[in-house]
């Protein structure tokens, strides 16, 4: 994956961008799927990447309203 879907901010943007393709195929499931928010901004943050946990759950909650109204019920 070269870059993440929808408009992921210029936080997670660049992180994304500053990962390995290795770093980038274990990182993007956990960024996409059900990891805690939480959980994801702590281990980023240990890692050398500042990111919060609320600009997670925006940009996933951003992904869901992209989906159409099937995805914004989950």
């Amino acid at each position: 994956m070269k870059e993440l879907p929808g408009d992921p901010g210029p936080t997670l943007h660049d992180i994304f961008a500053a990962m390995s393709e290795a770093e980038q195929a274990a990182f993007a499931p956990h960024l996409l799927g059900e990891t805690s928010a939480d959980w994801l901004s702590s281990t980023l943050r240990k890692s050398g990447h500042d990111v919060s946990a609320t600009t997670i759950r925006t940009y996933r909650r951003a992904l869901r309203q992209e989906g159409g109204s099937s995805e914004q019920a989950a």
